[in-house]
């Protein structure tokens, strides 16, 4: 007995969407190569550059008249912190290298532990009973 086969409904719609996403394709990648949508896309383009700009300029305002950074002040911030941090580094290393190789095996981590305090001569006041 031969079995009868039903047409497959997805394998139908699969085949209309394969078919419309290559002609869409088609469609669109001959559009897409004129002048006019590149002169298009240009324009948009400067478009909303401009209204970026206008919205930052108009954010930075408002920041400075509630006293608030904004993100350019925020941003000069770090670049003076980082500057501050690779001198800090240089000389820490200026520092590292004017120490005896035998002082610093011995020495402690911590810089201000290797500097020497002068001598308690006060005692701490007794608790009252």
């Amino acid at each position: 007995m031969a079995e009868q086969t039903s047409p497959d409904p997805f394998a139908m719609w699969r085949d209309w969407v394969s078919n419309s996403e290559r002609q869409w394709n088609a469609f669109l990648n001959e559009m897409m190569s004129t002048d006019e949508f590149s002169k298009s896309m240009g324009r948009f383009m400067d478009v909303y550059l401009n209204s970026q700009k206008q919205l930052n300029d108009s954010m930075g305002r408002y920041l400075n008249a509630l006293n608030l950074p904004t993100r350019s002040d925020i941003q000069g911030l770090g670049d003076r912190l980082s500057v501050i941090e690779h001198r800090l580094s240089g000389i820490e290393s200026r520092l590292a290298a004017l120490v005896p190789a035998d002082r610093a095996a011995t020495a402690s981590p911590s810089p201000a532990a290797s500097v020497p305090r002068p001598p308690r001569t006060k005692k701490p006041a007794q608790p009252t009973k």
